[in-house]
């Protein structure tokens, strides 16, 4: 069943019932990973440390063996008898000389430990003692007479270190896996209050709160999180800005559609009752009715370039040429409205881009620069290389539009002053920015003073 997050039985930093859930996996996986380590790190570590401390009883015990193997070879045996009673009185030591018949020539043991041989070597060996037995590390050797020597030194210290040690080791492993155990609850319950808020947010703007981010860490992290909260984020964004775009076009369709439909209803309401022209009102209808299909067809296709189709047909072409082929074609339109129309469009220019719907940018805004200036005046279609690509621009000198309804004029359907508003279904402007967007470009108006100058910025192609 659905884990109630709310409730005071499972917090809200992440854990639910059962050990199947993604956070109490990690934190699991953590705790393993940090125990194991620590435990083979301290393992190591006391095993190396045993190691050194046996080392060293070795060596000293060899050494001393030898030093009383020298001392026989050079005094004999009857002059280094004092030396081997001397070592038998020592504490902690033991040492045995025997015959090759194996009577006891001097030492401290009653007899030669079983098992052990007589080969130059060394041995551990426990040794019962009036306080118990007691570890020894020996070192025995075989003369050239055939006599046999053993020499000990007592490993009792070292066996307490040992198991000092071993008792340190658990204890710290113990402390290791306390010290496991809260790292992996920290770190599980960071991961779920990111995966967390993440989901909140999702939730909230699914229910329809668009205006929701997720939390993003305020020196600016680089994590794959903080990466993921601002790609997130981003995105959202970008879904309240269509959203709205969808919201202002349904309220600008509903608002320009109602006068051509008011007009259209108006002329059939008249033909019905039998009143007026006939033909006239006839050819008024046909004149609306491809207003209102003028006005749908540029709507879907600005709604088709915001959401990025066309991006497969782009090619590499000379914007420079399309230019002047574009302007070209409306020359004769042009000397027609008593316009001069300049072309300055030194190339080639070229960018990545999609043919068409760059010719439909450029005829939209050559189209308003007929339509807005005035008659006699000059328009000026350019294209040009800038630092960071390309710009094409188109200058008329008409009216113009106030430098505080440029935000307006390029939204869908914005309604700025009459002069701006002569014929044309509002979105030619709109169009042109969503296609130079799509390219990754921008649309800006400028005051031209008099007129209007509208330039499109296209990035600069790594293949150009």
């Amino acid at each position: 069943m659905p884990v109630d997050r709310g409730s005071p039985i499972w917090p809200r930093f992440g854990f639910g019932p059962g050990w199947r859930t993604t956070t109490v996996q990690i934190a699991v996986i953590v705790f393993a990973a940090l125990l194991l380590t620590s435990a083979l790190l301290l393992t190591f570590i006391g095993r190396l440390t045993q190691e050194q401390l046996y080392s060293d009883a070795r060596t000293s015990v060899t050494r001393e063996r030898d030093a009383l193997v020298a001392d026989i070879a050079r005094e004999g045996l009857q002059a280094s008898a004092q030396v081997i009673a001397a070592e038998s009185n020592l504490p902690g030591t033991i040492i045995l000389l025997t015959a090759p018949d194996g009577t006891i020539v001097g030492g401290n043991l009653a007899a030669w430990p079983d098992g052990l041989g007589a080969r130059r070597g060394f041995a551990n060996i426990t040794v019962a003692r009036p306080g118990g037995n007691e570890p020894f590390g020996v070192a025995t050797t075989t003369l050239a007479d055939g006599h046999r020597l053993l020499l000990g030194r007592s490993l009792a210290s070292e066996a307490r270190l040992t198991q000092s040690l071993r008792t340190t080791l658990i204890t710290a492993i113990g402390l290791a896996l306390i010290l496991a155990l809260i790292t992996s609850f920290i770190l599980a319950r960071l991961i779920s209050a990111r995966v967390q808020n993440i989901a909140d947010v999702a939730g909230a703007v699914a229910a329809g709160d668009l205006g929701r981010r997720v939390d993003e860490p305020a020196l600016g992290g680089g994590d794959a999180f903080d990466a993921m909260a601002r790609a997130l984020n981003a995105m959202l964004g970008r879904i309240e800005a269509l959203i709205g775009e969808i919201r202002m076009v349904t309220d600008g369709l509903a608002h320009d559609l109602r006068s051509p439909l008011t007009r259209l209803k108006a002329r059939i309401d008249r033909l019905a009752r039998g009143e007026g022209d006939i033909s006239e009102d006839v050819a008024a209808i046909g004149t609306e009715a491809d207003a209102l299909l003028a006005m749908l067809e540029a709507s879907l296709e600005l709604s088709r370039i915001e959401a990025g189709i066309g991006r497969d047909a782009f090619v590499m072409l000379d914007v420079a040429a399309l230019v002047r082929d574009l302007a070209e074609m409306y020359e004769p339109l042009a000397e027609d409205n008593g316009v001069a129309l300049r072309i300055n469009a030194a190339g080639p220019l070229a960018v990545s881009g999609h043919r068409n719907l760059l010719s439909r940018a450029l005829a939209n805004l050559i189209d308003n620069a007929l339509r807005y200036g005035n008659a006699g005046g000059i328009i000026e279609v350019a294209a040009r290389a800038t630092n960071e690509g390309t710009a094409i621009s188109v200058s008329d000198r008409g009216p113009g539009i106030a430098t505080v309804n440029h935000g307006e004029a390029l939204r869908r359907f914005g309604r700025v002053d009459a002069a701006r508003r002569a014929g044309g279904v509002g979105l030619g402007l709109s169009l042109a920015a969503a296609i130079a967007r799509l390219h990754g470009g921008t649309l800006t108006l400028i005051d031209n003073r008099p007129g209007l100058k509208v330039v499109i910025d296209l990035p600069r192609s790594e293949a150009a």
